[in-house]
């Protein structure tokens, strides 16, 4: 096992917050290494044949397809009066340049001030602490050097005083869009264009659910990573897991291993884990040599947070292909509304179609005691095309609920898979199948029609597992994302949230991954001009010779 020489930083993870990081610290002249479980893959891959396509749905359960994705690692467990019920879900955890952002939805608007004051459930048992130790002013610069990165477009929320976004204009709405939008200003709401990172390249198709040929919609790699790259001070190594960070002088070492199995070491000052909020908290819980006989923090993987989502169809005109952009609606008039506040109601970028109607039918399936065997649920397909072609094209939106760091709600690993004990809070529950009827209200006289069960889990917005706070009983992270009696070992991903907020996280891991990385950098700036140590003669030589 051999190792190397002492980098400034090692940081691990090349999705959006650690690119991020790693472009900013770049930008502060440090020497930087990045460290990538999945391949380096940075353009679309072949299309699998049909054949290949209906294998793949037809596992249990079915699993992304795209190799950059660790599929069907996701074990997750509900409590119940009988203590947990296990199910399977397969969840794309991204892996690869990028990260998850390869594929996401390019939605990137601010959390309010709101969100970082804590919920109204604040403190209440088993729901932990959920006030940001940072406010709203602290990230504002952030938010803005991150719109920047992003080239983020879009419309400032008209009901938001603190949203001074320098916005790019986003294209204009197709016809049947602009109906919707001039329903809802008549019923006196106030919708606006979404935030999203798009560069409408001419042409653009919004390639939500797969990878930008073109970069023209922002993800960690072509924003942040690849400029990173071309400065010279950031190398990258990818197909290397980390299997724990170990004390090494002046820093930590991170013990490597590829997939062939072979073992490696890498040693910096620092350290920056953005690997995602269901892997940093285990980063750090196999990192034994770190924490002695006292043990990791004790909230380490706990406090686990998804959006809680529902899905819905609006019955409006129908969409015409290529008139428009598709992911363009944001509508935050219900978003903080005491205990019943929606959040952001937003265009997810896809209509009705075959695949969504199947995805939906899978969500009610899953939901039932007794599940049928995937040929059964394949079986479905023709209906949903038969249903899909008779009611058209007709755009499907989400609302982005907040959900609540409660103690109970955790990551964990078994056997080498990720397993996740997770409930919705019951109140939360409630909130969300009575904010359906304030739903329909809001888009009629159009119909609308709920795609699967309430306050589903957004599995793709894990939060809230290296929480971070003042206190280290209820948090793992202190505000500037150093984990608490670990001063040279830093988090800068979702999981440092300590509440999710009612809008999608991404723009906020990336605002929050530049501000670590410029307090990393200050510190570094810091440790290189202070006085070096006065040199003692060892203990030895100044002993009496007997």
């Amino acid at each position: 096992m051999r190792s190397s020489r002492q980098r400034d930083v090692i940081v691990v993870g090349a999705g959006l917050g650690g690119a991020s990081a790693a472009w900013q610290l770049a930008e502060s002249g440090l020497d930087v290494l990045v460290v990538e479980a999945g391949p380096d893959v940075t353009a679309p891959l072949a299309a699998k044949s049909a054949y290949a396509r209906l294998a793949a749905r037809l596992q249990e359960p079915a699993v992304p397809e795209q190799e950059d994705w660790d599929a069907g690692v996701l074990s997750y467990y509900e409590r119940g009066q009988g203590g947990v019920s296990p199910r399977r879900v397969a969840t794309r955890l991204g892996q690869g340049l990028g990260g998850t952002s390869v594929r996401y939805a390019a939605a990137l608007g601010r959390f309010r001030r709101s969100d970082f004051a804590g919920s109204v459930t604040e403190g209440r048992a088993p729901i932990l602490p959920n006030a940001w130790p940072i406010g709203y002013d602290e990230f504002r610069g952030h938010y803005a050097r991150a719109e920047s990165l992003l080239r983020v477009c879009g419309e400032r929320d008209p009901l938001d005083p603190d949203d001074d976004a320098e916005l790019l204009p986003p294209p204009g709405l197709s016809a049947a869009a602009e109906a919707l939008r001039a329903s809802l200003a008549a019923k006196g709401h106030t919708p606006f264009r979404l935030h999203v990172g798009l560069d409408y390249l001419p042409g653009c198709i919004e390639c939500f659910g797969a990878r930008c040929a073109r970069a023209c919609k922002a993800d960690g790699y072509n924003r942040a990573l690849q400029p990173a790259l071309a400065t010279g001070r950031v190398a990258l190594e990818t197909g290397l897991r980390v299997e724990a960070i170990l004390p090494d002088v002046g820093g930590v070492a991170v013990l490597l291993r590829d997939r062939e199995g072979v073992a490696t070491m890498r040693r910096a000052r620092r350290i920056i884990l953005a690997a995602g909020a269901l892997n940093s908290p285990l980063i750090l819980g196999r990192s034994a040599a770190l924490w002695g006989a006292s043990g990791p923090p004790a909230m380490l993987g706990r406090g686990l947070m998804f959006h809680v989502s529902d899905f819905f169809l609006v019955m409006s005109r129908r969409e015409a292909d290529g008139q428009g952009p598709r992911k363009w609606l944001a509508l935050r008039d219900f978003y903080a509304d005491g205990e019943a506040g929606i959040g952001e109601i937003q265009s997810t970028g896809y209509s009705l179609e075959t695949g969504s109607l199947m995805q939906a039918m899978r969500g009610l399936i899953a939901g039932l005691p007794l599940r049928p065997a995937p040929w059964m649920v394949e079986a479905l397909r023709p209906l949903a095309w038969s249903m899909a072609g008779l009611i058209g094209p007709r755009p499907i939106f989400t609302t982005i609920t907040e959900d609540l760091p409660d103690a109970r709600n955790h990551v964990r690993s078994e056997g080498g898979r990720i397993v996740v004990e997770y409930s919705v809070d019951a109140a939360l529950k409630r909130r969300a199948a009575a904010n359906r009827a304030r739903i329909r209200a809001v888009f009629a006289p159009f119909g609308v029609h709920f795609l699967g069960r309430h306050a589903q889990p957004n599995w793709g917005h894990p939060m809230g597992t290296c929480r971070m706070g003042l206190d280290p009983r209820t948090s793992v992270t202190d505000p500037e994302g150093r984990v608490h009696g670990q001063p040279r070992i830093y988090v800068a991903d979702a999981s440092v949230f300590p509440s999710s907020g009612g809008a999608g996280p991404a723009l906020t891991v990336v605002a929050n991954a530049l501000r670590v990385a410029d307090g990393l950098a200050a510190a570094s700036r810091a440790e290189r001009h202070a006085p070096a140590p006065t040199r003692r003669a060892p203990v030895a030589a100044i002993l009496p010779v007997p």
